[in-house]
């Protein structure tokens, strides 16, 4: 067995301690929560439970699993952002199509829900705003696709006057 086994866990930290913190600063890697500080510590613990002094020294091991342990987490906190901003797109895309919710627009969408019945303002939130067919809107309603048809025919005839002719 090597020397270094003889020694405690701790002692070998203190050694290698530097050798965590020039791969963090190498990589340009921001650990403010210390994260891939103390994955470096776990990495180096596993160097220090698998070392064979026949297949090299205990430096180069660490400085191997280090560097590799932190390519490999950067990649998955890559992956992990990569895929929450898909998420945060998606969603946000599904959000930018409902022009409902937008506090400029209320002047408007109240003005327009003033000159509707009940039903007609139904079918403009429900097929204009919120974008849904006329069954969903039927099935939501408890009514038949016709009478939706019908309260959509209605609110066009009543809001004639926003169409712009040029």
């Amino acid at each position: 067995m090597s020397n270094l086994l003889d020694q405690p866990f701790e002692e070998v930290l203190k050694q290698y301690d530097n050798m965590i913190h020039y791969h963090i600063h190498k990589l340009h890697i921001n650990d403010p929560e210390q994260e891939f500080y103390q994955e470096g510590c776990i990495t180096l613990w596993e160097a220090y439970q698998t070392y064979d002094p026949s297949r090299g020294t205990f430096r180069q091991l660490a400085n191997y699993k280090i560097h590799h342990r932190f390519i490999d987490l950067i990649r998955k906190h890559s992956k992990a952002a990569e895929n929450e901003k898909n998420y945060v797109d998606q969603h946000a895309t599904l959000e930018d199509n409902s022009t409902y919710d937008y506090p400029e627009d209320c002047y408007f969408w109240n003005g327009i829900q003033k000159e509707l019945t009940e039903k007609q303002w139904k079918w403009m939130r429900y097929y204009i705003i919120e974008d849904l067919s006329y069954s969903e809107i039927a099935m939501k309603e408890n009514t038949t696709v016709d009478a939706v048809k019908n309260w959509g025919r209605e609110a066009k005839k009543k809001l004639k006057w926003l169409v712009v002719i040029e």
